[in-house]
This record gives structure tokens, sequence and C-alpha cells, in this order.
């Protein structure tokens, strides 16, 4: 699924709100996670925009763990079309 996530970095300042792809179901237990909604929030003199939503399960995507999940995704797709990792 795609989703809008907000970006941090270390000292939690928004960097980016990335369009990132997950998978359909929860990383902990594999039941489909919750649709996502839009979010505007205001925040350091600026309004951002990104995706929400709640897994029916209870377990809670943390937008890091959502990015790193994305990444890991697009690594594993590139092996899978390659055949070798870059």
């Amino acid at each position: 699924m795609k989703v809008t996530v907000v970006k941090r970095d270390s000292s939690k300042d928004i960097v980016s709100t990335p369009a990132i792809e997950i998978n359909d179901n929860c990383p902990v237990c594999g039941k489909p996670r919750g649709k996502p909604s839009g979010y505007n929030f205001w925040e350091d003199g600026s309004w951002h925009w990104c995706n929400i939503w709640n897994n029916p399960c209870g377990h809670i995507d943390y937008y890091a763990d959502v990015i790193k999940e994305a990444e890991a995704l697009k690594v594993t797709e590139a092996i899978s079309e390659s055949g070798t990792k870059d």
C-alpha cells in the first residue's frame, strides 16, 4: 500500500513527507493494516500532510519503522529483478 509519512532527523525535526510503498499487512502479526486517511497538521510554522491509520490488530506502525520497511522492500525488489544485490 502507498502511504505518505513524516520523516524526521535525529533532532525530531521534519525532513520530508515522502510517499512510500509498504506491505498491506502488519509486520508483527500478518493481519491487514488499517485504511490510510489524510491528516493535515501545523508544525514549526508550516503545514504538513501525511497519512495516518489504525491497524485493526492493534499493533502500532511508527513512521520510522515503516520507512525502514519501505527501504527494505526496495532492496528486496531490486535483488529479485536483477538476481544480485547492488
